[in-house]
């Protein structure tokens, strides 16, 4: 080949290049016009995030005895009224020792109850092995959520179906040794502490906590209906004095008062879903909720939102004032950018008793399809909105889509562009 040839096909060769790319550069500028994303699979809760502020029925405990304390319930215990939550000492060696012999004394009730239930055969292997599984794991679950009481309480029933299991498998015979030994040093120990000076008794029957926060009594738990904005904005402290022994919850249902926007509160107003609330530094998981009362007041201001719950644990009955999570619910689908969301004309063909066709528009919302060159308009079923993006159902039921036609997975969705409409042939 001589040198001529070969430098008119290398000409040639490169001009081809230059104007394929100047064809991709002019292709691509139009298409950039109308950017894409593609519409994809995803699962989102629907979440209120705001402040809240916890109001139970609470009576302060008052102790007008003086000396030291020694608890006979556990926090969070349930407790009747006029009940004994606590002896009084006259000093902390006895306060020490008693407590330390009703420990005891607890420990020989479940030994004693433990070889009473398996010398009877009141149970089997199999379901002492259930009991053993469950208990563990309730004790487990209780620690990883800082549930002190509810995960000693576990702890005691794991160990005595472990005792149980001992007995009725033959690794054992009896707890009598075990029995007589603690029952020695219960005695030693009350030989030891001198008698209470006094009790402390409840009020009312209920659940119990040493723990106060001096917010006790600041919002009114009988006026919960006529609560406002204002009331929760000028919450105060009550200082506690030093005779103080614990409270009482005296219901199972108590509130959390929230403050959210407008908007918030109307999408809360028209939700008839399950509502959950997560507290976020008293406990792992949300918890259900039921919604008491919205009190908007007015467009563009904030609201007061009551949730009611019953629920009771450890944790929470410490909790007063904490970030929260409102929680409206799950929703899969497709996300689409809020952009894209447009409306415009679907047409629908249906056919009549003779088979002739009828066509039929309506305007709806949905969004605009790049397939290929052309435009396409689809109508969407929106299942949760934000204010970036929307979740689409995929696959909504008859009749909610007049035509029959919607977004599907990774259709390349158009979130930006102007003059668009069904049919368009970008070129």
């Amino acid at each position: 080949m001589d040198k001529l040839l070969f430098k008119r096909i290398l000409v040639a060769a490169l001009t081809v290049l230059a104007l394929v790319y100047v064809t991709y550069l002019l292709l691509r500028s139009n298409f950039d016009m109308y950017p894409t994303e593609n519409a994809v699979a995803t699962t989102v809760t629907a979440t209120i995030g705001t402040n809240g502020f916890i109001i139970r029925d609470e009576a302060v405990i008052q102790n007008d005895t003086s000396g030291v304390l020694s608890y006979t319930v556990s926090n969070g215990e349930a407790v009747d009224a006029n009940s004994v939550i606590a002896k009084v000492f006259s000093n902390d060696s006895d306060a020490v020792a008693n407590s330390r012999a009703d420990e005891l004394e607890a420990r020989i009730a479940t030994l004693e109850a433990s070889q009473n239930s398996s010398l009877m055969g009141a149970v089997s292997v199999d379901v002492i092995n259930n009991n053993i599984t469950a208990n563990l794991i309730n004790y487990l679950y209780d620690v990883n959520k800082y549930d002190i009481s509810a995960a000693r309480t576990d702890a005691d029933k794991l160990l005595a179906s472990i005792n149980q299991r001992q007995l009725l498998t033959g690794k054992i015979n009896n707890f009598n040794s075990q029995i007589s030994s603690l029952q020695a040093q219960v005695s030693t120990l009350r030989g030891s502490a001198g008698n209470s000076v006094g009790t402390i008794t409840t009020p009312k029957a209920g659940y119990f906590t040493e723990f106060c926060d001096g917010y006790e009594t600041a919002l009114n738990y009988a006026k919960i209906e006529s609560l406002t904005l204002d009331d929760l904005h000028n919450v105060k402290r009550s200082a506690l004095g030093g005779n103080v022994a614990g409270k009482i919850i005296g219901n199972v249902n108590w509130y959390v008062a929230c403050e959210i926007t407008d908007d918030e509160a109307a999408a809360l107003s028209i939700y008839d879903g399950k509502i959950t609330v997560l507290f976020s530094e008293a406990s792992t998981e949300a918890i259900p909720a039921t919604l008491q009362r919205i009190q908007r007041n007015g467009e563009n201001q904030n609201a007061l939102v009551v949730l009611k719950c019953d629920y009771m644990s450890g944790s929470l009955l410490e909790s007063r004032q904490e970030p929260v999570e409102i929680g409206m619910g799950t929703y899969s689908g497709l996300r689409v950018s809020k952009r894209a969301i447009h409306d415009d004309y679907v047409t629908k063909t249906t056919y009549d008793e003779n088979d002739k066709p009828h066509k039929e528009q309506k305007k709806v919302q949905g969004v605009y399809v790049l397939y290929g060159s052309e435009v396409q308009f689809k109508q969407v079923a929106i299942l949760y909105s934000t204010k970036d993006y929307v979740i689409c159902d995929p696959a909504p039921e008859d009749k909610v889509l007049f035509n029959g036609e919607t977004v599907s997975l990774y259709d390349k969705v158009i979130v930006k562009g102007d003059d668009l409409y069904d049919g368009k042939v970008i070129s």
